[in-house]
This record gives structure tokens, C-alpha cells and sequence, in this order.
């Protein structure tokens, strides 16, 4: 049986042993104390709030273009085009929405910038009336003047307003209103009745009627023109598809040119400017030599298309006259546009049955007439120059050459008529202008086969 034994050692070391160990060298052990030193790890500053923060951002911007290389850029787009938008924005308020408002009081303003929007923006005419009678009614309890420019001027803009919206007999009875208020006014004023807008309280003293009647006199002349142009637009109005009603277009043409030479009657036998206002300076007055002009010229169109040359030629020579008087030694391309009207009148004349003793003789007359004014239309545009020089000068040049042909062709002179035809179709191709070329060919053809 196998039995464990116990080994024992020695209490002390062996006497061999021990004189090994007392002749190893005395040498002194290295201390910790003075090798071993602590491990020592470079010094940081603490970042500040904004470091972190610009950290931070960098950081962030490198993430960002990586993480979003499609998004970012159509964010940083789509920013960039809504400041460019609104910067528009406050622009066009600043320059052309806000000057229009100044005039008027703050209340009446913002009905009418509420009328404007749904007007221009959002187009809805009830809103729209409900919002321009709101600036009215406003304008009248603040002491604006019934007749001043900018009262009259709201009440033609509800009629602007109506036939953008397509209701045309509503705008012509607007118009037709506003008209009969303004000629009321006038008229009084004319008869040299006194305030005749507003009311004067007898504790605002003579001094404010005076005042009030100053400006009702320099009123005068301003809703009158108002009152021509007016006339005008209800001759368009009345034109229109809407309507169709001729009669009464005619009508209206023919109440703004009596308006006209009523009032350049008055001026006359006043001594005033025949255009202008009260003073020779006074633009902002009374029609200028130009818009009279056009309204005598309009109505002698729509004579012309009617074939009512009688009535016509009378028109054109009384705005001729006029523009001749204005101009003066420095004529516009508008006599040149008036003189060959006159010409295509006279011809158009000659083709019509004529009363008279000798018919023929009196058809050979306005044939010459017709050739005289159609070249001393010519003869004017050749001493305009540019700038005064445009593109109404040259056509109305193409059809004054064209016109002059057209006399020869009808009075048999052949050749003279071919030499004409080809300078204005030379004259529309250095142009452009594709119907005097067209116009010409047709007639140069006419020729051949006759």
C-alpha cells in the first residue's frame, strides 16, 4: 500500500549555500525612488464656446455636402431665387405700387390697395366694388374734393375694372355717370357759380371757399379732358364684341371732338393756349395740341372706313392745321401720316358719283388734289430725320408713292404708274414691310394683264 511521505526542510540554509550568497558583491540597488519617473502627457487647453462652436460648423459643412450632394445645392437655389423674389417685390412696391397711393390718405389706401389685389391679382369684381365704394365713401367723409383727380380717377378705374372682368354695359354705365357728373361740374363752372364739390361751413371762413374755388378752377380744365377721353373709351366700349352697338360709338366720337372744339373756341376768345392748361406751361391741364389731333383724327378714321369722305377730310384738315401750327418749321411724322389720309380720301372721293355742274371736271379736281397731297406728304417726310424720323414716316412714304401710282393707273398713265408701283415696293422691301410689297406685286400684276 503506497503511503505518502512528507518532505520536510531545513530550517536554515546549508553552510555552502550561505558562503555563496556572502561573497556576491555589495553593490547598492537601484531605487525606484529616483529612476522612475511619472508619465507625463502634453497640456490642452480648454476650448472656448465659440471654438467649439466654429469647430463644430466646419465640421458640420464637410457632413453636409457629403451627406446631401443633390438637396443642399437645390435648398441653397431655391433660397437664392425666393430672396431675388421678394427683393423684386419690395422693389416694385417701393418704385411703382407705393408712389400710386401717396396721394391718398392712408385709409383710402389700403381699400384701394384691397380693390387693386382684386382687380390685377385676383380678379372677382363683387369684391373688387364692394372695395373701390369703400374708398370712395372714405375719401368723401376725409374732405376729398369729388372732382379731384384722384376721386375721378377711382371711378374710372371700377369702369377698368368691369370690362377686364367682361361686363361691358356695366363699364359703359360707369362711364356714361362719371361723364354726366363731370359736365355738371363744368357747366356750373362755367356759368360762374361758385363751390360746387363740397360744402363750406361759415366758421371755415372766406378764405377756404376762395381757396376751394382756385382749385375747383384749375378742376375744370383736368376732368374735362378727363371727360373727352371718356368719351373715347365709350366709343370703343360701344364698338366692341360685347356691344356692337355703332350708333352709339359714333355718337361718342362725335360728343369728345365737340367737347374739343368747343373748349378751343373758349380758349381763344379767352386768350388762352389753345393746348395746355390755364398757362402756357401748364401740361397737366387741358388736352394738348396732339390728343386733340387724335380725337378729330379718330372720328375721321371711322368716316373714312364708312366711306363718309365729306366728313372725313374736314376732320383731318382741322388736326392738320392744328399740328402744323404746334409744329411748325419742325414737322413730325404725324402731319406725313395726316397728309397721305387726306390724299386717300380726295381719291376715294373722285370714285364716288359727284353733284355738281360738270361732274367730270369736278373729278379731275380732286384727282389733282389727291396727287398734290399725297406728294407734299413725300415732300415733308424727306426734311424729317432721325431721331423725329420712325416707322410711321416710312410706311406712310410707302403708301403716299403707293397712292400716287394708283392716280396714274386710274387716269391711264401706264408707264407712270409702273415706275411708281416699283418704288414703293423697293421702298417696303429696304422696310420690311411685307404688305406694301404684297400691295405692290398686286398692282405691278393688274398692270401686265391690262
Amino acid at each position: 500500500m503506497f503511503t505518502p511521505t512528507t518532505l520536510r526542510l531545513p530550517r536554515t540554509l546549508p553552510s555552502t549555500l550561505t558562503r555563496r550568497l556572502s561573497t556576491l558583491p555589495k553593490t547598492p540597488r537601484p531605487s525606484l525612488k529616483h529612476h522612475l519617473q511619472p508619465l507625463q502627457f502634453p497640456q490642452r487647453r480648454s476650448l472656448s464656446t465659440f471654438q467649439k462652436w466654429t469647430l463644430g460648423l466646419k465640421q458640420a459643412k464637410r457632413d453636409i455636402w457629403r451627406k446631401n450632394p443633390i438637396l443642399l445645392p437645390l435648398a441653397l437655389f431655391s433660397a437664392a431665387t425666393a430672396t431675388a423674389i421678394f427683393t423684386y417685390i419690395a422693389y416694385v412696391e417701393y418704385t411703382r405700387v407705393g408712389p400710386q397711393y401717396h396721394k391718398f390718405p392712408p385709409p383710402v389706401a389700403e381699400a384701394l390697395r384691397t380693390a387693386v389685389y382684386y382687380t390685377e391679382v385676383d380678379l372677382s369684381p363683387p369684391k373688387a366694388l364692394q372695395a373701390y365704394k369703400e374708398a370712395l365713401r372714405i375719401g368723401i367723409e376725409m374732405g376729398m374734393h369729388p372732382f379731384s383727380d384722384e376721386v375721378v380717377g377711382i371711378k374710372i378705374q371700377v369702369a377698368m375694372m368691369l370690362e377686364r372682368a367682361g361686363l361691358a354695359k356695366a363699364a359703359v354705365e360707369v362711364l356714361e355717370r362719371t361723364k354726366g357728373e363731370i359736365m355738371g361740374f363744368v357747366e356750373g363752372k362755367d356759368r360762374g357759380e361758385g363751390v360746387i364739390g363740397v360744402k363750406i361751413e361759415k366758421e371755415e371762413g372766406e378764405e377756404k371757399r376762395k381757396e376751394v374755388e382756385e382749385f375747383e378752377k384749375q378742376q375744370r380744365d383736368k376732368v374735362l379732358k378727363k371727360a373727352v377721353g371718356i368719351e373715347m373709351k365709350l366709343a370703343e366700349l360701344y364698338s366692341s364684341d360685347y356691344i356692337q352697338d355703332e350708333k352709339k360709338a359714333e355718337a361718342a366720337q362725335v360728343a369728345a371732338v365737340e367737347l374739343c372744339l368747343k373748349e378751343l373756341h373758349r380758349r381763344q376768345s379767352l386768350g388762352l393756349p389753345v393746348g395746355g392748361g390755364l398757362e402756357a406751361d401748364n401740361t397737366e391741364g387741358w388736352l394738348n395740341v396732339t390728343e386733340i389731333a387724335t380725337a378729330l383724327t379718330d372720328l375721321a378714321g371711322r368716316y373714312t372706313a364708312q366711306e363718309n369722305y365729306e366728313l372725313s377730310i374736314p376732320l383731318q384738315m382741322r388736326a392738320l392745321n392744328l399740328l402744323h401750327t404746334e409744329e411748325g418749321d419742325a414737322p413730325t411724322c404725324k402731319q406725313v401720316v395726316l397728309l397721305n389720309s387726306v390724299a386717300g380720301c380726295m381719291a376715294g372721293q373722285a370714285q364716288k358719283p359727284i353733284r355738281a355742274e360738270d361732274p367730270k371736271k369736278a373729278k379731275e379736281q380732286l384727282f389733282d388734289a389727291a396727287e398734290k397731297w399725297a406728294q407734299k406728304a413725300l415732300d415733308v417726310a424727306a426734311r424729317i430725320q432721325p431721331p423725329v424720323r420712325d416707322e410711321e414716316c416710312d410706311t406712310s412714304c410707302v403708301a403716299a408713292t403707293f397712292n400716287l401710282g394708283w392716280l396714274a393707273e386710274f387716269q391711264g398713265k401706264a408707264k407712270e404708274a409702273e415706275r411708281l408701283y416699283g418704288e414703293a415696293k423697293s421702298l417696303s422691301q429696304g422696310l420690311g414691310f411685307e404688305q406694301g410689297v404684297s400691295m405692290a406685286d398686286a398692282a405691278l400684276k393688274r398692270l401686265t394683264k391690262n
